[in-house]
């Protein structure tokens, strides 16, 4: 490694591997799964709606739209826990990814996705709880601030003492900022953090902190690099599937017979997409990159195998679609390893590659000086 940002234009290199884009894929599936289990218990437990009904509207993956979808508070809690799992899956995912590169890094090609799988859920408070704490945080100065706004509701002496205590209110606000910013940074770094150093939340946060303040403009263009690499990446795979599934899409049909039973079936595969959610921004990035979901589509009646053959193409779709993501996935955790490894040897002069490697001859020793002191005393014995 170089430890300058020519590390960070390694990303869509590194990302790019099949261990690593596999482990973002399984992130994603697992991730929606629980997603889509919550989102239809969240909608069913409304009178205008049942599992019939909410599978006509979303098919696979619901995503109900605040001020255009109607549901109870408690509905929209069991959503939020929803979309709150399927955030946590996909921390872990990208601290395995992280870890994968760590290791590739270091030299170690053949580390396995299992270890890398396991490595991330034995350190998960250090992935998970470090942003969990910052909002916990965030909430609390907040309240806080709900607070001063009843005690001026006190007549005469209310008004007193917010009017005394304005500077130090304000200064908290700023404080509140502040803070936001390291809570959104711990999204981004805290998996790779726990990859690279296997840190617990206090360290890992102490570290946000460190990287924030230290190396404040590194960090924002550094960031601004990945997630360009990353869209990049999506954009550029999607570009080529596209392409593979026009392609397929081509040369099937061609021999298909009178029946039709290939374009039967992807019109059938086609329907079980999303639909668009009424949202302009959605829809207008929706009508530049995938325009079919601006359109209903109607079902294909020939037979059994024909519907199950559609059912099949609808959840190869989404699988393709999750595959595409899950290479920006991987850029994304390639590239934020990249940026803390280097970041810690521009701040603090330490280069994490050397220092586990070290470690690592130091537990070998160990282990051998363990394995000859137990063959002493099997020959003592």
């Amino acid at each position: 490694m170089l430890f300058n940002f020519k590390d960070v234009l390694r990303s869509m290199r590194l990302g790019f591997s099949a261990k690593k884009i596999w482990v973002g894929f399984l992130g994603i599936l697992v991730g929606t799964i629980f997603y889509a289990i919550l989102s239809y218990v969240a909608l069913t437990l409304t009178s205008d709606w049942n599992w019939v009904t909410v599978w006509r509207e979303y098919r696979y993956i619901p995503v109900p739209i605040a001020g255009y979808t109607v549901m109870p508070w408690y509905s929209w809690a069991i959503w939020i826990v929803g979309v709150a799992l399927f955030v946590i899956v996909n921390l872990l995912a990208i601290g395995a990814i992280s870890k994968i590169t760590y290791e590739q890094v270091k030299g170690n090609e053949f580390y396995e996705i299992t270890e890398a799988i396991k490595f991330s859920i034995k350190h998960w408070k250090g992935i998970v709880l470090s942003p969990i704490t910052m909002i916990i945080i965030c909430g609390v100065i907040l309240l806080c601030g709900f607070i001063f706004g009843l005690v001026g509701r006190i007549p005469y002496l209310g008004q007193l003492a917010i009017g005394l205590l304005f500077v130090p209110i304000a200064f908290g606000a700023l404080f509140l900022v502040y803070l936001t910013i390291v809570l959104f940074l711990s999204f981004l770094i805290a998996p790779s953090v726990v990859g690279t150093t296997k840190s617990d939340t206090f360290d890992t946060l102490f570290e946000v902190f460190s990287v924030l303040n230290d190396q404040t403009w590194r960090v924002v263009v550094w960031e601004a690099l990945v997630a360009f690499f990353s869209v990049a990446g999506i954009c550029i795979l999607a570009w080529f599937t596209k392409k593979a599934l026009t392609l397929t899409c081509f040369t099937i049909p061609l021999w298909q017979g009178p029946r039709g039973w290939f374009t039967a079936m992807w019109q059938n595969g086609i329907w079980y997409l999303p639909s668009c959610p009424p949202v302009v921004w959605v829809e207008n990035l929706a009508g530049r990159f995938l325009p079919t979901l601006l359109f209903p589509h109607t079902w294909a009646t020939q037979n059994w195998a024909t519907a199950f053959g559609g059912f099949c193409i609808g959840i190869g779709f989404h699988f393709i679609a999750f595959f595409v993501l899950a290479y920006g996935i991987s850029v994304w955790s390639a590239g934020q390893t990249m940026v803390y490894t280097v970041l810690v040897k521009i701040k603090d002069d330490k280069n994490l590659l050397e220092v586990k490697e070290e470690e690592f001859e130091e537990e070998e020793i160990k282990e051998e000086e363990k394995k000859e002191k137990i063959e002493q005393e099997k020959k003592e014995e």
